[in-house]
């Protein structure tokens, strides 16, 4: 089939759209959603298929263990030796036959087929034909018992690395490992916060019933709405506008924990593209400012192009590397925050591609990175002032020993717990650190940690 042909019938475009993302996601450390939010910008797609587009690569990606799994008992040499391109092929082909009722299994393995042609797999193709007609006419293989042998279902049919579903079983024990893994799996809702520099909550949330089947305001966050059925957040109303910030729940907490007063001057040490800095600037206010530093140029665009969507008029964002921001501005601010770059292996039913990226290597080298942060912004907090390290990751590495390691260096800084508003997530043997799970809160993986500078 043509390119022509393929766009003209529409889901052969979204099939080679979600084709190429996902080979970015496998040769780059891009994130996936970052790289389809691009694509299909320029697409052109109608909204039915940008959503199947959306539906393959998460799913792939979500599920790619299962697949593997799916796969193996119809193959003829290990999935690992085949072409990379091949693989995403079956992977692409199997997800359709195995997830998706409403394709038919002529039309998933025709279009798959199809599609190896159209990207220069075409010596493939009969090979691609003969594996997912396997797929498609065998019946699925016998699942490990998740009791019996747990390692063996969360590795295959479960969709995650070994490595770590052994870590998860040995640190939390079966059941609550089994729960976890099952929670990561779950499709999630799109959840926004209203922005309230430009809206109210209750403006946005009209806006979000009038184009969402589902919304459901927050149970955790002030003004953040879960919306299913909506697409993805441009596909919303007020998003142009700067109505609000797509942020998870538990993104907020780091920003709630900080309690920004009106007028308050912020150091947003590692803001990324900006959600947590959008919070910040509404919580401070029209008389606020927020210095928001990232040591990444890609971030500072993005920092400045959501600042001029969101009305960010306080912020100025600012290219600099934070492990030096105390001795820039030596007891400068009432308030800072460290959002670390981390292993981001509390957000994987939002990222799953993060499962398959990781190593275990990976904690350690962000451990370091973490805590020569948090050393660095530590003298930039003036005395009396509060300083909340957080990090989308549950792991001890990036999270407890980082802050152990901190205190035990810094005698001037102590934990403080937050107020009631924020006692879903507290930790009851650690006042001043808050935990958010998937599995307990519906919510990504996150942790925060609430420091107080002693006064002077």
């Amino acid at each position: 089939m043509s390119k022509a042909a393929g766009a003209a019938r529409g889901r052969p475009s979204a099939r080679r759209i979600a084709l190429d993302v996902l080979g970015r996601v496998d040769a780059t450390d891009a994130f996936a959603n970052a790289l389809l939010d691009a694509c299909l910008q320029r697409s052109g797609l109608r909204r039915p298929d940008r959503a199947l587009a959306t539906e393959l690569v998460y799913g792939v990606l979500r599920w790619r263990g299962m697949l593997d799994w799916r796969l193996a008992p119809v193959l003829d040499r290990p999935l690992a030796v085949l072409d990379p391109a091949v693989r995403r092929l079956l992977r692409l082909g199997t997800y359709q036959l195995t997830c998706l009722d409403r394709i038919p299994d002529f039309a998933a393995v025709d279009e798959t087929v199809s599609l190896a042609r159209e990207v220069g797999a075409g010596r493939a193709s009969g090979y691609v034909n003969a594996v997912l007609r396997r797929v498609a006419a065998a019946p699925p293989p016998s699942a490990p018992d998740p009791a019996e042998d747990p390692l063996a279902y969360w590795n295959g049919p479960g969709s995650h690395p070994a490595w770590l579903v052994a870590r998860w079983m040995r640190r939390f024990g079966g059941e609550e490992a089994a729960a976890l893994m099952a929670a990561n799996n779950r499709v999630p809702a799109l959840v926004v916060v209203a922005n309230r520099l430009r809206a109210a909550p209750d403006e946005v949330e009209r806006l979000l019933r009038g184009a969402a089947p589902e919304v459901v305001p927050g149970r955790y966050a002030p003004g953040a709405f879960a919306c299913r059925g909506a697409g993805g957040p441009r596909d919303l109303p007020g998003f142009a506008r700067g109505l609000f910030v797509p942020m998870d729940e538990a993104g907020a907490l780091p920003v709630l924990a900080l309690d920004v007063a009106p007028g308050q001057r912020v150091l947003d040490a590692c803001a990324g593209g900006g959600g947590k800095t959008a919070l910040i600037a509404a919580a401070a206010g029209p008389k606020g400012d927020v210095l928001a530093l990232d040591r990444s140029p890609h971030a500072i665009r993005r920092l400045v192009e959501a600042a001029a969507r969101l009305g960010l008029a306080t912020v100025h964002a600012t290219l600099y590397d934070a492990r030096w921001a105390g001795g820039a501005w030596a007891g400068r601010f009432p308030r800072v925050l460290l959002d670390a770059p981390c292993t981001g292996l509390g957000t994987l039913r939002r990222r799953p591609e993060i499962k398959w990226r990781r190593r275990p290597e990976d904690l350690p080298r962000a451990a370091a990175l973490q805590t020569a942060l948090l050393a660095g912004v530590a003298e930039a907090v003036s005395s009396g002032g509060l300083l909340v390290y957080s990090v989308c990751s549950l792991e001890p590495e990036e999270t407890d020993e980082v802050i152990d390691a901190f205190l035990a260096r810094h005698a001037a800084f102590a934990l403080e717990a937050p107020g009631p508003d924020l006692a879903a997530f507290a930790d009851p043997m650690r006042p001043g650190i808050l935990r958010a799970w998937p599995h307990r809160h519906d919510t990504d993986g996150f942790f925060v940690a609430r420091l107080r500078r002693g006064a002077s």
